[in-house]
């Protein structure tokens, strides 16, 4: 298979850290199914030519000074490279980053759990994995407030934007419409199956929302006789031990330092698995519905897109697995002018609906632009009507 990806490491004599990092980044793509269908070429010496790629730079004792290192520094920045410093310890940052990169943010490489998140995150820049890590988490108020708000604020803390009524609907605010909004706007779901979940209607209807939209699902339950959610049976559970749950100084339950940190490692994994999938779901979604209407060609681009050919010319689909923005309206822009496509670039949304600001703010940026945005569900008319 070809490589699709390109990661350069910049380095002084790491050449088994190199391979460790090889391994980590082809098992983390096994992780989140994409072994088949994406390659990442990691390599201290020349890439696969054309490829889009980044650069990590293992910095230790000496590199400053170390002629090579500084070359392939000075190569990668002059390419417009996104470069990533590496040390062991961030404390010391200054003394082992050569001065080329001393703007950069640096990562810290220690131990195993270290560098699958150094690998998560060179996959993020790489478009592979999701940048915006959004969670909704859906809990019953009167016995899983407590954990609820403890993962959001450690979700925040691990650059997660994690969704909770408390702390995002304002009061005098439609309620139902707002969650319903939030379920939209994102494209993971965490489930806290405590002991009074099964009971309630907001946390089943958002189950059935997440499961009908093909939305990433982790059910973190509860130890003891916990009843299931309705509808939720056989979805991934993460099952939380009697000594992973205690109670704090108001008597809410919440989870000690071990259980917590389980649970980080686990949302983690399942986060990364759940959001491919609901891309490449809605990416074959589109694949089917144009080659089903008699489309002359459909070619996979980088970063979930497709370029389609018809007897008209071509044009470039974009995929949003959650509502649309601006962004991803220039990202098709910019896809479409890349590949000299004649026809409107199209960018294709899961929401059922979108709101009426949020429409009129991207017919608004498109309006001077030949570019569409039309929902999953009505994609295989696009085609057919002769577009």
């Amino acid at each position: 298979m070809a490589a699709t990806y390109g990661i350069r490491v910049v380095h002084r004599g790491r050449g088994a850290d190199v391979a460790s990092l090889r391994q980590a980044v082809a098992q983390e793509l096994e992780s989140i199914g994409l072994h088949r269908s994406v390659s990442v070429a990691v390599a201290d010496s020349d890439l696969p030519q054309g490829i889009p790629h980044i650069c990590v730079c293992l910095c230790d004792t000496g590199s400053k000074s170390d002629s090579s290192v500084r070359e392939g520094i000075r190569e990668e920045l002059e390419s417009g490279t996104t470069i990533f410093p590496v040390v062991e310890d961030l404390a010391l940052f200054s003394q082992l980053v050569p001065e080329q990169l001393t703007f950069a943010n640096g990562i810290a490489w220690q131990d195993d759990a270290s560098l699958q998140r150094l690998v998560r995150v060179l996959l993020e820049e790489l478009g592979i994995e999701e940048q915006q890590r959004r969670v909704f988490i859906s809990h019953r108020r009167t016995d899983g407030l407590g954990v609820a708000e403890q993962l959001h604020g450690h979700l925040s803390h691990f650059k997660f934007q994690p969704f909770i009524d408390r702390f995002a609907i304002r009061e005098g605010t439609d309620f139902q419409q707002e969650i319903g909004r939030a379920l939209e706007d994102h494209a993971f779901l965490l489930l806290l199956e405590t002991f009074d979940a099964h009971s309630s209607d907001w946390v089943f209807d958002e189950v059935d929302y997440a499961l009908s939209h093909a939305m990433g699902i982790l059910i973190v339950r509860w130890p003891g006789d916990v009843r299931e959610v309705p509808g939720s049976g056989g979805l991934p559970r993460h099952f939380l031990g009697d000594d992973e749950v205690t109670t704090d100084y108001h008597g809410y339950s919440i989870l000690t330092d071990a259980g917590l940190d389980r649970l980080l490692e686990a949302i983690e994994s399942a986060h990364a698995r759940g959001l491919v999938r609901r891309r490449r779901l809605l990416l074959e979604s589109v694949r089917e519905a144009a080659v089903a209407a008699g489309v002359d060609s459909c070619v996979s681009l980088r970063d979930w897109k497709l370029l389609i050919g018809t007897p008209a010319g071509l044009s470039v689909v974009g995929t949003s697995p959650r509502l649309p923005t601006a962004v991803d309206l220039q990202a098709v822009d910019e896809t479409s002018v890349q590949a000299n496509a004649d026809l409107p670039g199209v960018l294709v949304h899961s929401a059922r609906a979108l709101p009426t600001e949020l429409r009129r703010h991207l017919e608004w940026v498109s309006h001077t632009r030949s570019m569409r945005v039309i929902p999953e569900n009505a994609v295989g008319g696009w085609w057919i009507d002769g577009h």
